[in-house]
């Protein structure tokens, strides 16, 4: 299961490869195997190490993920490759009826209806994130970045991965 990203905390760039950023404790995290032998703090699952905010080239978090699901733009969750669906969320009751999709009602919620599936990922060409700038922080990349384009998957990158020459996560 592939999760798409919102960010708690900000993604930051440091030279031509992209982390996480921790302010509060002034620290990047990266999941890349290769940041060991880059003076980064082995922790298990991650690697870590303290940063400069001199050394942040750009800054933003991620917003929210969107896709077009006949007709109408709709947040998206997570993607299972193994069932090769995509967990989407309407925000509109009517446009979700629209679509045929019935609502999940959560009684702990006192009620409230939820309208998200589980649907073929074959169905939606797009999906993308918005990126929102950090205050405080260079904004270099683009506003909206895709995951998928025109019913093709773009790379998809570990925090720490390298990136190539003008390429964005």
């Amino acid at each position: 299961m592939n999760r798409f990203r919102t960010s708690h905390y900000p993604i930051v760039r440091i030279e031509h490869r992209m982390y996480c950023y921790v302010e509060d404790l002034g620290v990047i995290i990266g999941n890349y195997p290769d940041l060991s032998s880059l003076g980064f703090e082995n922790m298990g699952n991650y690697f870590k190490r303290s940063v400069d905010k001199q050394e942040i080239e750009s800054a933003y978090r991620v917003y929210e993920n969107y896709t077009v699901y006949k007709g109408t733009q709709v947040r998206v969750g997570e993607y299972k490759k193994e069932t090769d669906e995509i967990f989407i969320m309407f925000d509109d009751e009517a446009a979700a009826k629209a679509a045929g999709i019935k609502p999940r009602i959560d009684s702990d919620d006192k009620e409230y209806r939820y309208y998200e599936a589980y649907v073929p990922e074959s169905e939606v060409l797009d999906i993308y994130e918005v990126r929102k700038p950090v205050k405080g922080f260079p904004f270099v990349s683009p506003g909206i970045v895709y995951h998928k384009k025109e019913g093709v998957w773009l790379p998809w990158h570990d925090f720490g991965t390298p990136l190539k020459e003008d390429e964005w996560i």
